[in-house]
């Protein structure tokens, strides 16, 4: 993804919703944002990060209808094809995963990336017992 191979491409997420204080943040803000705590975390100084974008993704919260399994099929497709790209948790799988699902997709493509293994992170979460129920009283008047 990134034509020189001795830099990488790092994506931070940050969560907010429309209209609030973080999103209303102007992009220089943003970026100064994330070069500062990718420093804290030790992952890079702010001086070597070159530049930054900012992509503000409105309602991009997983919604399943009934085209959803061939809407992810034709989605995955495309990014398969993509040489070195990892997407991981529920944005980047689209997928409702619990975070600790999100971040075992990221470990996972971590290990692909450094070559320890070929992971496939679009398996994490999808077996039955992992996803949460609604189970309403039968004499309930509300439709889920």
């Amino acid at each position: 993804m990134v034509p020189d191979q001795s830099k990488t491409f790092l994506g931070l997420e940050y969560f907010c919703t429309e209209g609030d204080e973080l999103w209303r943040q102007p992009d220089e803000a943003l970026i100064e944002l994330g070069k500062r705590e990718l420093e804290i975390m030790g992952l890079v100084k702010v001086a070597e990060v070159e530049r930054g974008y900012v992509v503000r993704q409105r309602k991009t919260y997983p919604v399943y209808t009934g085209e959803y399994e061939s809407y992810l099929g034709r989605i995955r497709g495309f990014l398969d094809s993509i040489v070195n790209l990892q997407t991981v948790g529920r944005n980047g799988l689209h997928m409702y995963n619990n975070q600790d699902h999100s971040m075992l997709t990221a470990m996972l493509a971590v290990k692909n990336l450094l070559g320890h293994g070929v992971h496939d992170v679009w398996s994490v979460n999808v077996e039955r017992a992992y996803h949460e129920e609604i189970r309403l009283p039968a004499s309930s008047d509300v439709t889920p």
